[in-house]
């Protein structure tokens, strides 16, 4: 149950904020009008937002092409490549024996967050990922639907809007949240791996060629014909997240991972029977960072903890993408305030563990370390700190996107109305993240109370009794705004 009711109205939360009648936060909502029948049909090419999002030219955080070249993924520390590159080999192997030793002694203790049952949760959720039989993650998806060619007809022809209103319903029905698009541009194939995350550490390439590929050493994006990049967003459960540090948390986590596999795997057959091609990598982090992509296409905007906030689902989403020619049309980048806002929030440095998430004020071109991709103003993250505690922890942790004050069910109005009110100023900043604060949001672990130290989360066991949702989301979050 949402901690906070409220029926104040938006003019009466403005007044008492002191700006009703200085044109912040007060715009009405105007009904869409068409012209024609084309313009209904294509309305559906922009995302309908709710009316504080802003469309913008350019993505907020500040970024330089000319500083980002593509970037080898096995110098990511979640990747089983990462650790030894920044890592010694003693340290790694203490940090793991700890993180062993942890989920053993948690186990049979039966910790809270840590039961037998918790980590059948985890388990379960990740639905034996990699297993035959099971919906995988592929280059070019099943390939089991026909073709147009196979059904006696030509591939499906409509204009760049039209392609994307239908490709957005279609990712909605097979099950995700919301979709951004890029066209893979010169500047855009930077963001493109080299090599890949985890095994096989093939080179993804771009080739003269008609169609993508793959082969034993590579796989090959087309470059006779223009592409669109298609981030793909899933809601994961909010639920599974406020139970952290816990394994329901990755279960939440992963719960996503798998159903993403599948949204990913029916988008590529639709795509297929349609007449086209849809590339999208051989696991969940494929292709290329996520938050870039989908800070670019309007999804949401970057935040604190380098992660993309979403102005409906805060960081409560799992990304996947794919590369498709398809012919769509891109989506703008947005501004809802967000990235102005984690200038004063910092609640997700305050709750980190290990101290990862910077606290200053400002953010810094400088890049800390090998594992990151230079080229933007961010608050870069002390990746080993973050990786060697998520491990230590069992595996994960989430305690940064838990802390967000975007993390909300948003069943109460007034959660609306103070993000509208950071998208259009700034000035009450300060005063939502100590708000959110005194009404118990966010988490009360940190540097100093938490697993490690021998404290657990008691509420974790509370999950069991809920009355679940299908998914453990609501997908009605991201229309009722609309």
């Amino acid at each position: 149950m949402s901690r906070f009711h409220s029926s104040v109205s938006r003019r009466d939360f403005m007044k008492a904020l002191g700006i009703t009648g200085a044109g912040i936060g007060t715009a009405a909502v105007a009904s869409a009008t068409f012209n024609d029948i084309d313009g209904m049909i294509t309305s559906g090419a922009a995302p309908k937002r709710p009316w504080w999002v802003k469309e913008a030219d350019k993505a907020t955080v500040e970024y330089d092409w000319s500083q980002i070249e593509r970037f080898d993924a096995r110098k990511v520390m979640n990747s089983p490549m990462g650790p030894p590159q920044w890592v010694s080999t003693e340290e790694w192997a203490r940090v793991q024996k700890i993180a062993a030793d942890n989920q053993a002694d948690w186990i049979k203790a039966g910790k809270p967050g840590y039961t037998l049952r918790d980590h059948a949760l985890y388990k379960g959720a990740m639905g034996g990922e990699g297993s035959p039989g099971v919906t995988n993650y592929s280059w070019l998806g099943p390939q089991k639907s026909p073709t147009p060619e196979k059904l006696g007809t030509t591939p499906w022809q409509g204009t760049p809007e039209e392609n994307t209103a239908m490709l957005r319903t279609a990712l909605r029905f097979f099950g995700a949240a919301d979709i951004g698009i890029l066209e893979l541009d010169e500047n855009v194939r930077k963001l493109v791996y080299t090599y890949p995350r985890v095994a096989p550490y093939k080179r993804y390439e771009f080739e003269e060629v008609d169609k993508g590929y793959e082969d034993d050493e590579k796989w090959v994006i087309p470059s006779k014909k223009k592409l669109y990049v298609v981030t793909i967003i899933s809601q994961s459960s909010i639920d599974g997240y406020t139970t952290t540090p816990s394994w329901m948390q990755r279960a939440a986590s992963d719960n996503t991972v798998r159903l993403n596999a599948g949204i990913l795997a029916a988008t590529q057959e639709f795509l297929r029977t349609l007449g086209y091609q849809a590339m999208a990598g051989h696991e969940r982090n494929a292709l290329g960072p996520a938050p870039a992509f989908a800070a670019l296409s309007g999804l949401g905007e970057l935040c604190r903890n380098t992660q993309v906030l979403t102005p409906d689902y805060g960081l409560m989403i799992r990304a996947v993408r794919l590369i498709t020619d398809l012919p769509l049309a891109p989506t703008k980048p947005i501004d809802a305030g967000i990235w102005r806002f984690c200038h004063d929030c910092a609640k997700c440095s305050e709750a980190c563990v290990s101290q990862a998430i910077p606290h200053d004020k400002e953010p810094s071109w400088d890049v800390p370390g090998g594992w990151n991709n230079p080229g933007k103003k961010v608050w870069y993250v002390n990746g080993v700190k973050c990786q060697s505690t998520r491990e230590m922890l069992t595996r994960d942790c989430g305690l940064c996107m838990t802390a967000c004050v975007y993390t909300k069910k948003d069943y109460a109005g007034i959660h609306n109305i103070v993000k509208s009110t950071i998208s259009t100023t700034g000035l009450f900043n300060g005063f939502f993240k100590n708000m959110d604060d005194q009404f118990g949001y966010g988490t009360e672990f940190g540097p100093d109370h938490n697993p490690l130290q021998g404290d657990f989360n008691e509420g974790a066991e509370d999950f069991w009794v809920k009355n679940m949702p299908q998914f453990g989301v609501n997908s009605m979050i991201g229309l009722k705004n609309r």
